[in-house]
């Protein structure tokens, strides 16, 4: 699992997304070409071209228009995403409908916005405008025998990627249920409806879900009740897509309702490698642990592409933003681009997301367990929050801590662990020297006391400590569910 881990943080989500539907297409066109599905290759090929092509250029009209930087890897996302919702054409009068339909997804996004922020997934409200008024029916033919392999490796390498493979299941549980009321057995649903790729593609789509698993779980299960209903009202007919844009409605009720605008103050560097950018904007309403996923539109982006996620590393109630941020030697050309902004700059947070927060209860034992940066959710757990709190800092060396002068002007429970002998900044923090192991955590957590252990920081050590906790004993562990590092 680590190494998939590995592999899979090479790129970001969106470009998975865009590279399992160029997949999905070319075994699709290869299938056509043997005959295993009856469509002409010619007309699809032409169908791919015509919906990518119109997606992408409208995008960028649109986003002209409005005054607003265009995503092209959502574009492009889209376009490929209808060449498999709509069937390939026969002839060029079903091409010109096609153009219609993709140029109608991409204005979705910046008509059908509220504080320039897009409510639906475009391809699906594209299917649901397209077939209310009659110009051209999504028949979801991806949903076929053939393309099921192909689409099960799809949508569990999506929902593995964004974490999201419980609200998958939910959703595909709620509509198997539902299938099976209507005495429709699984093989002829999995066969014939278009479960498994909604459930990967589309409804796995970060901006339409809102911030919390709960919160997700519930739009899963709406979507999966709804696209099971057997409903007609004149021209309206409850489909898969309108099911997804109905879900889309309640996510977006749910969570952030705007787009936030982020206006650059400053960076300062922490550690050899690490560096604090401040921004401006207007107070946030976000529970601190909690991340957000911020759009820095650069020049020659490499393949991680234009947006990232970053834990929020501030206090609540202020006007100001922090991050914190890793700048390798050989670092991405996003953050090559975050070293770069000038005093003034804007950039915009999509949304802000997770459940990584404190309980409720101020009680609670609280276990803190960080890796390299990954110090930046707690750093917003101990500036906002009036309880104790032990931390565990893991560091190849003192020379790469950050937040150290926050850490100091609080009451925190520190143990700094690091292969080095090291004098520590402040006199009362503790130092283990050598690595985070099982006998380590034995001997500084109290298990008696049950209390709640939250790891941050890569991905392949956050793992591994959960995995020590749960040995320990300790029923409630929680991670940071993000590959942001």
């Amino acid at each position: 699992m680590d190494w998939i881990d590995e592999q899979l943080g090479r790129i970001t989500m969106y470009r998975l997304v865009l590279y399992c539907l160029i997949a999905l297409d070319t075994i699709a066109a290869g299938l056509m070409v043997i005959g295993n599905l009856g469509f002409s290759v010619t007309w699809f090929l032409a169908s791919i071209v015509t919906f990518v092509f119109v997606s992408y250029a409208s995008n960028r009209l649109f986003g002209w228009l409005f005054g607003v930087h265009p995503h092209s890897e959502s574009a492009l996302i889209t376009g490929l995403i209808l060449s498999l919702l709509f069937m390939p054409p026969t002839s060029i009068i079903v091409i010109v409908e096609y153009v219609l339909v993709a140029a109608i997804a991409m204005a979705s996004k910046y008509i059908i916005a509220v504080r320039n922020r897009h409510i639906f997934n475009p391809a699906a409200v594209a299917a649901v405008i397209a077939g209310i008024g009659g110009l051209a029916f999504a028949g979801w033919w991806v949903a076929t025998p053939a393309m099921l392999p192909a689409s099960v490796i799809t949508a569990i390498l999506i929902l593995y990627r964004t974490k999201k493979m419980r609200v998958g299941l939910v959703f595909v549980v709620v509509t198997l249920v539902g299938l099976l009321v209507q005495k429709i057995s699984p093989t002829d649903a999995f066969l014939s409806w278009p479960i498994i790729f909604l459930a990967g593609v589309m409804l796995s789509e970060p901006l339409t879900l809102p911030p919390k698993a709960k919160q997700q779980y519930i739009v899963a299960a709406v979507v999966g009740i709804l696209m099971v209903v057997p409903f007609t009202y004149g021209r309206i007919t409850m489909t898969p897509a309108l099911a997804l844009v109905i879900g889309n409605l309640v996510g977006w009720w749910f969570g952030q309702r705007q787009s936030i605008k982020l206006r650059f103050v400053g960076k300062k560097q922490m550690s050899q490698s690490t560096y604090e950018f401040t921004f401006d904007t207007k107070q946030l309403h976000f529970n601190p642990g909690q991340y957000m996923e911020v759009t820095l539109i650069h020049k020659k982006a490499d393949s991680r592409g234009h947006r990232r996620i970053f834990s929020i590393a501030s206090k609540l109630g202020e006007n100001q933003v922090s991050i914190g941020m890793k700048i390798p030697d050989k670092s991405s050309s996003f953050k090559k681009a975050m070293v770069n902004l000038k005093p003034g700059s804007v950039m915009y947070a999509t949304r802000i997301a997770g459940d990584f927060v404190l309980p409720s209860d101020s009680s609670t034992p609280i276990v803190c367990i960080a890796g390299g940066i990954g110090i930046t959710p707690f750093v917003s757990f101990i500036e906002s929050a009036d309880r104790p709190i032990q931390l565990i800092y893991s560091l190849n060396s003192i020379a790469d801590m950050s937040y150290g002068e926050t850490l100091r002007q609080h009451n925190v429970d520190v143990t700094i662990v690091t292969p080095e002998a090291a004098s520590l900044p402040d006199p009362d923090w503790k130092l283990a020297q050598g690595h985070v192991t099982k006998e380590l955590l034995a001997s500084l957590i109290n298990v008696s006391k049950q209390p709640i252990v939250y790891i941050s920081g890569p991905p392949a050590m956050v793992l591994g400590i959960r995995k020590i906790v749960k040995e320990l004993g300790i029923k409630h562990v929680k991670v940071d569910e993000f590959s942001g590092y």
